[in-house]
């Protein structure tokens, strides 16, 4: 037992009994993705990967969300953000999500397919530093490592210090990311533009995080994005 898990004793995010982060009770309750939409129009697609004709110039190829956002999924999500034990909570997080991500056929292929570069949603500088790390890099590393994938964090950054999303209603989210992300001012990273990426995040609600984030890497010259997510809030 280390020091850390005696100042803070393991405790079930979502019941709260001592024991573990997430006991069998609350585990059962957790619900994998089935609703499949196409990101633009939200109508029914295959395996949620954009309509040919909801494709644009910069538009989001596709979202896959592994888990349904409910009250069980919602705190993991809240204490691995803001409370200890923040590495134990990422390999229960990434170990539940890699599991989705391994069962769904369009992941595999377009993995096998376009060879992609894995990249996290970026935080704001100042609240990285507030925060001492950011969540979708800890998702995005696990992902990486599971598939074999390379990861870049040098690449995509947001230049807008919007206010959080959770606070905001769904028209308010999507004007609160317009201009968040741009590219690093670089010579030499320009000159290492992914053409495909796989966009890392921990929940999608209106999406509007992942479009914009996958605008950014479009306008700047990469040809495919996918946004994974661990949940989807419906």
């Amino acid at each position: 037992m280390s020091i850390l898990d005696l100042i803070f004793p393991k405790k079930c995010v979502g019941c709260r009994r001592f024991g573990n982060f997430l006991c069998a009770d609350c585990f059962s309750k957790i619900s994998y993705n089935q609703n499949f939409q196409c990101p633009v129009c939200l109508k029914g697609s295959v395996n949620s990967f954009t309509h040919s004709a909801c494709e644009g110039k910069h538009s989001i190829d596709g979202v896959i969300s592994t888990v349904v956002y409910n009250s069980i999924t919602g705190k993991i999500i809240r204490q691995f953000k803001y409370k200890p034990h923040i590495s134990k909570l990422a390999e229960i997080i990434s170990e539940i999500m890699n599991e989705g991500l391994a069962q769904n056929e369009s992941f595999y292929y377009f993995i096998e397919q376009f060879k992609p570069v894995v990249i996290p949603i970026p935080l704001s500088s100042s609240r990285e530093r507030a925060r001492g790390y950011n969540h979708a890099g800890l998702l995005a590393s696990y992902v990486a490592k599971y598939f074999n994938l390379p990861v870049r964090t040098d690449f995509l950054v947001r230049v807008k210090d919007t206010k959080p999303q959770y606070k905001l209603n769904k028209e308010e989210r999507i004007k609160n990311l317009v201009g968040a992300f741009g590219i690093r001012e670089s010579e030499s990273l320009r000159t290492k533009i992914p053409e495909t990426v796989v966009l890392v995040d921990d929940v999608a609600t209106t999406l509007s995080t992942l479009k914009e984030a996958a605008r950014a890497l479009k306008r700047a010259g990469t040809k495919k994005v996918l946004g994974v997510t661990f949940a989807r809030e419906l």
